[in-house]
């Protein structure tokens, strides 16, 4: 505590200002690059889960027109619990991308009020 206290009173507000400019400089392209990668991940397991859908139609079809074939039944459901888990990840990347999108917003809004407080101490010290 008494550290924290003594850092407070070291920092400017200069200082507090940069220092929060260079940290979000630092972790804003982090969390681009992060929202990017999710939004990517997100389209591919969309086109996956499609892909499963499609195929597990298909073998749903050929399974009940074919009853000479080996049973499909067994694959049928190791699809179907694919598709599940696919489907499971996406929200999972939804909810990471809903998080990642708020956390841009934050920084947004600070650097728009850090901005806003600094040209407003340039104004009064003009």
């Amino acid at each position: 505590l008494l550290y924290t206290i003594k850092f407070e009173y070291i920092m400017t507000n200069t200082a507090e200002e940069e220092f929060t400019a260079g940290l979000l400089s630092v972790v804003q392209p982090a969390v681009e690059s992060v929202d990017t990668q999710v939004q990517s991940l997100r389209l591919t397991q969309s086109k996956l889960k499609d892909c499963i859908g499609t195929l597990l139609e298909d073998l749903t079809s050929i399974a009940e027109m074919q009853k000479d074939l080996p049973n499909l039944e067994h694959y049928v459901k190791k699809l179907m619990n694919i598709k599940r888990r696919v489907a499971t990840v996406n929200n999972v990347l939804t909810n990471v991308q809903d998080r990642v999108t708020m956390l841009q917003s934050r920084i947004s809004k600070e650097q728009s009020r850090k901005r806003t407080l600094l040209t407003a101490s340039y104004s009064n010290n003009s």
